[in-house]
């Protein structure tokens, strides 16, 4: 199956592979860039910190541009991740005590919000990025708990001019992969510039989570699908 992934390096690549491996054709075509804003971390959690919470393995990238004393005062915090990815590269960047959430930002709160009971007034410490999802925020402010947000990255949308365009969606892709409600914004931008000269009539968009496929064109949502939880284990079964 001629497969599209939509989302950003090197987590493209990665989904690339584990395609590959279960027999499918890859065609990479990242719609999102991220631009690391590491002065964002310059300065060291404050005292006080009850942990540190991560929505995206970017905020991860970018901690482990630092140097090696900046990036310590931050290992040693305790660290909540939003899904099994996140967990990784938190993981991978030195985090000891790691926690994991659901998959989305609504299920994270409340597991801080369980975790750290015991101290409701100590601040947790959001790298994070822009443009983002204000559920987890929203969830912390309505249990009255302090959020320092440190926005250490932005994503960006990539170019990509009509040859590379072309080279993607020639043959069109069985099925298009979408991690986030930009990147969908994204494909629905293709999707009206070229559906007067492309066949779009067969392709499935699959979606990380229904909100995101929420975020697609009317006119395609009906061939949109989504697993039950926002895993990309579970996303590529609908394969």
């Amino acid at each position: 199956m001629r497969v599209l992934v939509t989302r950003p390096e090197p987590a493209s690549a990665r989904t690339a592979a584990e395609l590959g491996s279960r027999g499918h054709e890859p065609v990479l075509l990242p719609l999102m860039q991220a631009v690391q804003q590491p002065e964002v971390l310059a300065s060291s959690p404050s005292h006080g910190i009850a942990a540190i919470a991560v929505t995206s393995a970017e905020a991860m990238r970018v901690l482990e541009s630092l140097p090696n004393e900046a990036r310590h005062t931050f290992l040693a915090l305790p660290l909540f991740a939003v899904g099994r990815a996140t967990a990784r590269a938190a993981r991978e960047a030195g985090f000891q005590d790691v926690s994991v959430a659901d998959g989305d930002g609504r299920s994270l709160a409340r597991l801080l919000i369980a975790k750290t009971n015991q101290n409701p007034g100590a601040p947790i410490l959001y790298l994070t990025g822009t443009p983002r999802s204000p559920e987890f925020e929203t969830v912390l402010a309505d249990a009255g708990r302090i959020v320092d947000v440190r926005e250490c990255y932005q994503m960006i949308p990539a170019a990509h001019d009509d040859a590379e365009l072309t080279r993607a969606l020639t043959p069109m892709p069985d099925a298009i992969l979408a991690y986030s409600s930009e990147t969908a914004l994204r494909i629905g931008e293709i999707f009206e510039g070229t559906q007067a000269s492309l066949d779009w009539s067969e392709v499935r968009f699959l979606c990380l989570s229904e909100k995101i496929a929420r975020t697609l064109p009317a006119e395609i949502q009906p061939r949109a699908h989504w697993p039950m939880e926002p895993r990309e284990d579970l996303l590529l079964l609908l394969l």
